[in-house]
């Protein structure tokens, strides 16, 4: 063979350098560089699995007492301890972590051992005599050429399921992904319109536990991302979940692929509908297999996916840790906070709560007229028919008429019950409909279909609400809005406003605080209201796009509509005032988040909303917006 221009001598040239010459064999080499004892643990306990220790239990971290994994009862009955090394001085790791077990009291009958050392038949011989003769164990040795055998042969599916030890470009990667053959991974295929749903999917099944690959969320940079999906069918595939929609329809590479994994197996090849026109047809080697319908639910397309892969016998590979540990990295960047300290704030708001209540005699029963219209203007609380308790007495020219000698007062912290009623729940009651005497003074319109209030138009134009927001700026804030449902000749238009929901706590130190929380009512452009489903369909377009800034600012607007006095809202009269601030509460945190480091994920989750919004809702929950419990919610 005439080769034209310079040959070099490769082992002569490593040799001058000073460097060893690389070994012959690539997983050879791979496992002598390895330094990383976690990865070869992993290696080693799913290898072993595979070759007679199938119930082998991994223990890993520290204090496992000289064991790294562990089989307490074979077929057979035997005891059998692991332990394995990445060290060049694996005699003596041997002997110590023999001794760590007898230490620990530990029986087995067999002690198998694994490292990256190449071990000669004499040294095998040795170690074997040294362990029966000084610990009474039978030694199992795998060596560096042993873990060779096995990975060049029946386990060679293991090299690509541990790409940080077999490397490129020893072990080439497509997407993020090795292509040694190993036909253990779900791909999820799909065009750039589609993304939203196929990220979604992908995260889904690996919560499941199923290795999934997602071209939306692999590293596909400086690749031919047609070639490296057509690469990863060949190779490491044992599902095809092709994204079927309008778009990927439309799209000539896409149904390529489609054909090239439908050629390989019919079986191999799961469709998943998405949203397609109806004057689209399916190419005729798709119409032949039954598809994940997802063009009305997400959760009934992945529910369907789920029973093909079973029925097929594709079981998770994952442990629902791993799974989970999987599906937040793809969703979120590894760094996501910078050392800058950043206020954040709670829908948390600090109140003040007068010390007594009064009990307050009636001459005769309210009637259910009396007691609405009276609970307009003033906080009570129905002990019985004769007795009210509240923190103030009710307006001079109330139902109740002069009150003169017919109530009296108390300490209700240190009463347990009143009128056999906890004291605790009297006191939250009270505050709850003293808010809601602070909605009617403010002029918010009270629902009785959903018993909440909640802000109204200002005549023939939406409410925006003045506000200061929590770094001083003044600014205003719409509560209420028009918008549109669907499109073409599905579109609709409705109403929304928003409103206040009210919940108390009272810490140990008897400090008490109201956690607010907004509500979305929607409505017809007439005002009629909606039932089902139909209602958090609507609160979903309402809301796809208010993420932590926006909702701080409703919130913002909510409360700061309830004020009363600058920043407060105060109900009563001098001392037995009930009052809470305006400026919800803050602390300093010592990081902040990296507002560029989230982009990806906050454009993820609006096309997320957006693409459920076709997708059924759930019924009418009074959960829609801020949660019930104290929100943290970043500045803007």
């Amino acid at each position: 063979m005439n080769l034209k221009g310079p040959v070099y001598n490769l082992w002569s040239y490593a040799t001058k350098r000073g460097t060893p010459p690389v070994s012959a064999d690539a997983i050879t080499y791979c496992l002598e560089q390895l330094s990383d004892y976690r990865q070869f643990e992993r290696l080693c306990s799913a290898l072993l699995a595979n070759a007679g220790y199938s119930t082998i239990d991994p223990l890993g971290g520290t204090g496992d007492e000289g064991r790294d994994a562990i089989i307490r009862s074979d077929s057979a009955g035997r005891t059998i301890c692991f332990a394995y090394t990445v060290r060049a001085d694996w005699r003596i790791k041997l002997r110590s972590d023999c001794k760590r077990v007898r230490e620990a009291n530990h029986k087995p009958d067999i002690f198998v051992f694994a490292c990256t050392e190449v071990i000669a038949a004499s040294e095998k011989d040795a170690a074997v005599k040294m362990v029966k003769e000084d610990f009474g164990w039978e030694l199992d040795l795998f060596d560096l050429e042993r873990l060779r055998v096995q990975l060049s042969g029946p386990q060679r599916h293991l090299l690509a399921q541990h790409q940080s030890i077999f490397v490129p470009p020893f072990f080439p990667q497509r997407g993020g992904e090795s292509i040694a053959d190993s036909h253990d991974t779900i791909l999820i295929d799909h065009v750039a319109s589609d993304h939203a749903i196929a990220a979604w999917l992908s995260r889904r099944l690996s919560l499941s536990g199923f290795r999934t690959w997602c071209r939306g969320t692999a590293p596909l940079a400086g690749e031919d991302a047609d070639e490296t999906v057509r690469t990863l069918i060949a190779h490491r595939a044992n599902r095809y979940l092709p994204i079927l929609s309008t778009g990927s329809l439309a799209d000539p590479l896409f149904l390529e692929r489609c054909a090239i994994a439908t050629a390989r197996s019919p079986d191999l090849v799961i469709p998943c509908k998405g949203i397609i026109s109806e004057d689209w047809v399916l190419p005729s080697r798709l119409t032949k297999l039954v598809a994940a319908d997802f063009s009305s639910s997400w959760r009934e397309g992945l529910n369907a996916v789920l029973n093909a892969l079973s029925s097929s016998g594709i079981r998770p590979s994952l442990a629902a840790e791993r799974g989970a540990q999987i599906a937040l990295r793809d969703f979120l960047p590894s760094q996501v906070t910078v050392a800058k300290p950043e206020p954040v704030f709670a829908n948390v708001f600090a109140m003040t709560v007068p010390t007594a209540m009064l009990d307050i005699s009636v001459q005769q029963p309210l009637t259910m007229a009396e007691r609405y219209e009276l609970s307009k203007r003033w906080a009570f609380y129905t002990a019985n028919e004769y007795t009210l308790i509240a923190f103030d007495l009710p307006p001079s020219d109330s139902c109740l008429g002069d009150l003169t000698g017919r109530y009296s007062e108390f300490s209700w912290q240190d009463t347990a019950l009143v009128h056999g009623h906890p004291t605790i729940n009297v006191a939250k009651s009270l505050l709850r409909r003293t808010l809601d005497v602070a909605c009617e003074i403010t002029g918010l319109v009270f629902c009785h279909d959903r018993k909440g209030y909640h802000f109204t138009r200002n005549g023939e134009q939406e409410l925006a609400q003045a506000i200061t927001h929590v770094d001083g700026q003044k600014t205003t804030v719409q509560l209420t809005g028009k918008r549109t449902k669907g499109f073409g000749e599905r579109a609709s238009e409705f109403r929304y406003q928003l409103g206040p929901r009210f919940r108390f706590d009272r810490d140990k130190q008897g400090h008490w605080t109201a956690v607010i929380r907004l509500y979305v009512r929607v409505t017809t452009l007439e005002g009629a209201m909606f039932e089902g489903k139909e209602i958090n369909q609507r609160r979903k377009v309402v809301t796809k796009s208010w993420w932590n800034k926006q909702w701080l600012a409703r919130l913002l607007g909510v409360v700061q509509g309830l004020e009363t006095h600058p920043g407060k809202v105060s109900v009563g009269n001098g001392r037995r005032a009930v009052t809470m601030t305006t400026a919800p509460m803050r602390w300093e945190c010592p990081v902040g988040l990296d507002v560029s480091a989230l982009t990806d994920a906050s454009e993820v989750g609006q096309e997320m909303a957006l693409y459920r919004a076709h997708q059924d809702g759930e019924d009418d929950t009074d959960g829609a917006g801020v949660p019930n419990h104290p929100a943290i919610l970043t500045t803007p």
